[in-house]
């Protein structure tokens, strides 16, 4: 069902992705083993990543696992390793990866990366070299993996090491903040694990406005209910084509709220969730919720806001000068985070209208 509010698990369910999931497809028959997949948040990476992971085991008979780096991290930020291991060695024992081979492959290991069981001291590379070896294929995913970079250990020495040892592992990383996933990864630093290796990358863009108003239209008409096209068109302006708003929204209306109220609904649930995704950089400086309050309000009636004017009224607001250097920096990272996107030089925008919305309220 398309207003079902939980993740996609299979492709069927999947609405406006086949070009993309036949992409992936292709480049798994090449035998590629480096895949990023990135879009902006809420989108339907997580849905699109699980429902083509289980599309190819089921047709292809691929085993994978799927660690949640937001998860891992949340769990000991510092070490995830051994989160990792664990959901490794789990989905080794328990879907179709081969089983008794992890406790006959001993010493290997890289950076101290291992994993204590009841039975066995299991090191990562272990488990990863039991899979390589029992398996003619197998997918490794890391969802939200910009969240790896809070390791203690440079986890791309490890993930260097499976693209150039383990030829039957397939790696992928999916990211919603594409800046932080990329600094993280490095694969244009030279002196980087990773830099020099062949990558895939799949982008799931926005709907257009066509695909959004298909998209709701076909949601409504799996509970028989039949709805004026013209009625969607303020939805579809209003969420710009991001499938995790537009499933609120049906969800809501479905259960029984009004437009206006399911709209309302939406937006709070998007502000909740902005401000937790907002909280990272909270943290580093208030600085930051001040510029995007700044750009917000510059942007209304011109959609983007200009450097000058910016820094202009964040002095202003703040009773103080800002350097060149540090607003540059302010708002890189802005850009990286996915929360601001540039339109050409000097000129910034807030890519996603329900978040535009939610800092203009701010």
């Amino acid at each position: 069902m398309l207003f079902d509010v939980h993740p996609k698990t299979s492709i069927t369910e999947l609405f406006g992705r086949r070009a993309e999931y036949l992409s992936f497809i292709e480049a798994v028959e090449k035998r590629r083993n480096f895949f990023i997949i990135t879009g902006p948040r809420r989108i339907g990476k997580t849905s699109f990543l699980y429902a083509s992971l289980n599309e190819l085991e089921k047709e292809y008979g691929i085993p994978y696992a799927v660690v949640d780096a937001r998860a891992a991290t949340s769990i000991n930020s510092k070490y995830p390793q051994r989160i990792i291991s664990e959901r490794l060695y789990k989905a080794l024992v328990s879907r179709g990866f081969v089983g008794g081979v992890v406790s006959k492959i001993k010493g290997i290991k890289i950076g101290g990366i291992e994993i204590e069981t009841d039975e066995h001291n299991i090191d990562i590379v272990d488990i990863l070299s039991a899979i390589n070896e029992g398996n003619e294929l197998a997918i490794i995913a890391f969802d939200e993996a910009q969240y790896l970079r809070f390791s203690n250990e440079d986890l791309t020495k490890l993930f260097a090491w499976v693209l150039d040892s383990l030829p039957n592992v397939i790696l992928v990383f999916t990211g919603s903040q594409v800046g932080v996933l990329e600094n993280f990864l490095r694969l244009e630093d030279g002196k980087a694990p990773l830099f020099g290796r062949y990558e895939v990358r799949i982008n799931l863009p926005r709907f257009n406005p066509s695909e959004s108003l298909e998209f709701l239209r076909r949601g409504f008409e799996e509970y028989s209910i039949r709805v004026n096209e013209r009625e969607l068109l303020p939805v579809v302006n209003t969420l710009d084509g991001v499938p995790g708003w537009l499933v609120h929204y049906g969800a809501r209306r479905i259960d029984g709220l009004t437009h206006d109220e399911a709209i309302e609904r939406v937006l709070d649930e998007a502000m909740k969730y902005v401000e937790t995704e907002f909280e990272e950089l909270d943290k580093l400086s208030p600085r930051y919720k001040i510029i995007m309050r700044i750009v917000a309000r510059l942007s209304e009636g011109r959609g983007h806001a200009r450097w000058d004017r910016i820094k202009n009224l964040a002095e202003e607001e703040l009773g103080e000068k800002i350097d060149e250097k540090s607003m540059r920096k302010y708002l890189s990272k802005l850009v990286d985070y996915g929360f601001l996107e540039t339109i050409g030089y000097g000129k910034y925008r807030i890519p996603d209208p329900v978040m535009y919305r939610v800092f203009r309220r701010m």
